[in-house]
Formats: C-alpha cells, sequence, structure tokens
C-alpha cells in the first residue's frame, strides 16, 4: 500500500480509560484484520471496510466482490463527507479529553502547515476543510474527532507490539468505557513494521461477526418459515378453490 503519513497533533491517548480508550491491549486473535487500499484515504476505507461488516451497509446476499467493493467506496467517500461537514459545524466544541476545541485543533494544524517548507497545502481553516474535501488527502486525529461524533461510537487505534494489538495514542473515546461490540477498531502500521509509512486497515471483533452470523441465520430461518406458511397457506387456498369448482360443476349437472 502507499505510504500515508499521519498528523499526530493534539493526541488524545486512549491508554487509560478516563482518557480514551480502556484495556490497554487486546489479542490478535481475537480480531479478522482488513486490509484496505492505501490511496490516501484509508482512514475512511477501514471505518467503510467495518461498517460493511455489519447491520444495514452489511454485505448483501448474492452480492459480487467487485459490487461489495464499489459499495464500500461510495461509503467511504461519504464518511469523509460527513465528518468534514461535522467538524465545520462545530468548531467551538470542547473536546472533553483536551480541554480545547475543533477549532483549537485545526488552527494548530494550520499553523504547523504554515511553518513547514513544503508547499502550503492549506492556510486557513476554511482551506483546510477544502483540502480534506479531497478524495486523497489524508485523515488524522482530527477527523477522528469528527467521524466519532457522526457516527456516535468510539474510534480506537492500535499498532502491534509482541503480537497485541497495542493502544497508538490515537483515537477518541465518547465515554469512559470501551466496548468491544459497538467500538470502531482500527490497526495503525506506524514503527511496526520498520518503515517510515503510516496506514489505518480496519480490525472486526470475532466476537460480533459470531453473533452477527447468528442473527443473520435466524433471520434467514425466520424468512423461510415465513416463505414456507405462504406456500402452505397459497395450496389450502387453491384447493379449496378446486373443491369449490367440483362442488358447483356438479350443482349444475344435477339441476339439468
Amino acid at each position: 500500500t502507499m505510504s500515508e503519513p499521519m498528523n499526530f497533533k493534539s493526541v488524545c491517548y486512549d491508554a487509560e480509560p478516563a482518557s480514551g480508550g480502556g484495556s490497554k491491549s487486546l489479542n490478535r486473535n481475537d480480531f479478522i484484520y482488513g486490509e484496505v487500499e492505501g490511496d490516501g484515504a484509508c482512514f475512511f476505507h477501514s471505518v467503510a471496510w467495518i461498517l460493511t461488516m455489519e447491520g444495514p451497509n452489511q454485505v448483501k446476499k448474492n452480492e459480487t466482490l467487485k459490487q461489495t467493493e464499489n459499495r464500500r467506496n461510495k461509503l467511504a467517500k461519504k464518511l469523509r463527507r460527513d465528518c468534514v461537514n461535522w467538524l465545520e459545524k462545530n468548531l467551538d466544541f470542547i473536546i472533553p479529553q483536551l480541554g480545547r476545541t475543533i477549532r483549537d485543533e485545526i488552527q494548530d494544524e494550520v499553523d504547523s502547515e504554515l511553518r513547514s517548507e513544503n508547499n502550503k497545502k492549506y492556510r486557513t481553516i476554511n482551506q483546510y476543510f477544502g483540502y480534506m474535501m479531497k478524495s486523497k488527502s489524508w485523515a488524522g486525529q482530527i477527523e477522528i474527532y469528527g467521524l466519532s461524533h457522526e457516527l456516535g461510537r468510539s474510534i480506537r487505534v492500535f499498532i502491534e507490539q509482541k503480537g497485541k494489538y497495542k493502544s497508538s495514542g490515537l483515537g477518541y473515546m465518547l465515554g469512559s468505557n470501551p466496548d468491544i461490540m459497538d467500538d470502531i477498531h482500527l490497526f495503525h502500521n506506524s514503527g511496526t513494521r520498520g518503515s517510515n509509512e503510516h496506514h489505518f486497515d480496519g480490525l472486526f471483533p470475532k466476537e460480533l461477526a459470531k453473533e452477527l452470523e447468528k442473527e443473520k441465520i435466524k433471520e434467514s430461518t425466520k424468512e423461510s418459515t415465513k416463505e414456507s406458511t405462504k406456500e402452505n397457506k397459497s395450496k389450502r387456498t387453491n384447493k379449496r378453490k378446486r373443491t369449490n369448482k367440483r362442488k358447483n360443476k356438479r350443482k349444475r349437472t344435477m339441476r339439468r
């Protein structure tokens, strides 16, 4: 995948429950790993991958891999728009763990960009929003704040150390306690693969996958029972119609 530099500004550490992430480590074997494209939008692709593993966005029956990928790409683009729109509308929102506003965080990022020797991607907060709307603009901690609130779910980000997933320092908790069945879990490869590449991938709890599979089987059985009942009812109705038809035919014959 392509490298994706991350803006580690105003990191919201999630190693302690009170500030944002609950458990300091998780077992790798407890998660399904979802690798996504490194095209500059891997953060949004990763969240889209997770959302298509569950709920109304779940992979549909008889859907081809290409159709699923196209749907995920559309969802990733929508997540980006929704995230930036939330940030624009909530500039004065105070981030509880930091006591700073979204405006403060973005202004810090703008100031950092102005100090850099590279070509300036943005010089104002409004230009920052315009930049973040572009399909290949890298997302960071600021966008984690926005998307977490937009979705109403905590976003926890992990790196790999000694065969376990450990808190990366990125992430945002909406409450004080982690919820493995509801939180969004992401993997970030910073400093874990011996390179300078920075990239997000999705992590999906196997426990949740099992629960969703049970629900799917239950729903499928329910639907089959419903169809069977409907079919039997139709057969009974047709049988009554044939019986009535024979009775009426006999009556007409007797009258003659």
